[in-house]
Parts: C-alpha cells; structure tokens; sequence
C-alpha cells in the first residue's frame, strides 16, 4: 500500500496503515467484554444508563484516536521538516538546522530482527526527528532521507544493539532506552 504523496518539491509520508487495525482490535478486544457484562448486569434493575454513557465516551474516544492516527505525518519540503504527532501537535524544524541524517538497523533485542530507522540530527548530535521502522515503513523512511538533499546521509552497514548504540549514541535514544544499567 503506498503511503507516501509527493507533490513538487515537498513530501509527505504516514504511518504504517496496519498499526490502526491493530490498535483498533486490541480496543474492542478489551472494551467489548466488559461493557457486554455491564450491561447485562445494569439493564434488568440497576444503572444501565452510566452504562451507556460510558459506552459513548469510549466511542467518542475511538473515533477521536482513529482521527489523530491518520493526520500523523512526516512532510519534508525544500525549507523545513514538519512532524505531525499524536498528541503534542506539530513541530516544524527548519532544514538549515539539520546538519547530517543516520540511517541504521538496529535490534532491540538480538532475538528480534533489526528495523531500519531514520535520526535526524543537528549540528551538537540530538535527535531533531526519529523515523523507527516499528511504525513507518522502509520505503517511508528512505523516501524522506532522500529528501533531505541539503545534508549528509550516513549510511550504517551493519546492524547494531540498543547496547551499541547506548555506547556510542546515547543522545540518539528516547529518554526511557538510556538505561545506566546499559553502560557497561
């Protein structure tokens, strides 16, 4: 399925479509039962109508979720690079303070195979944007390297470790993947 609309000379890339089927079917797998079994125990005699209010809120919810899912984004045009996310809203950064792109495999366990995954970087090392390859696909994320004519793109050969990279890149991991217990 082609996630990616490229107009001149900007582009824009989704998230992975599967992910919401996905999310959705944990929902109602989680939320069906219980409001069933609520409403099974309420209706004869008891407050099936809170019940009820309860069941619209959580549809309210999914809707809302399903909304803010497809508007999320990557757009790269020839001056900045905008990231639409979930919840915090949108972010433009401009290219000029891009200063090179790391393109790598990485493992979050050795059992588990390597995702490719996109860092973008400013000119001191910390991540201006991170594409992982666990919700965009391939295609999205060399689509938007490509894009980024104005700076260097690194390719890493081979794949490393959360522990490889933790060594060498702390500052390219999320907050919650610098674990100290990882240097070592």
């Amino acid at each position: 399925m082609l996630n990616t609309v490229a107009t001149d000379t900007s582009i824009t890339v989704h998230l992975r479509r599967r992910l919401l089927g996905q999310g959705l079917v944990a929902v109602f797998s989680l939320t069906a039962p219980i409001l069933l079994v609520l409403f099974w125990l309420t209706i004869p005699d008891g407050p099936w109508p809170v019940v009820a209010a309860v069941a619209i809120i959580v549809v309210v919810l999914v809707l809302y979720a399903v909304v803010q899912y497809f508007r999320i984004a990557v757009i790269v045009t020839p001056t900045r690079l905008v990231e639409r996310t979930f919840m915090s809203g949108t972010r433009r950064i401009p290219v000029e303070k891009v200063a090179r792109a790391v393109l790598l495999d990485l493992h979050r366990t050795l059992a588990a195979e390597p995702r490719r995954q996109l860092f973008v970087l400013d000119a001191d090392g910390r991540v201006l944007l991170r594409m992982r390859g666990d919700f965009w696909s391939t295609r999205s994320i060399h689509e938007v390297a490509s894009h980024l004519v104005t700076v260097p793109v690194e390719h890493v050969e081979n794949a490393l470790t959360l522990d490889e990279l933790q060594r060498t890149n702390p500052l390219m991991l999320y907050w919650f993947e610098r674990r100290p217990t990882r240097l070592g």
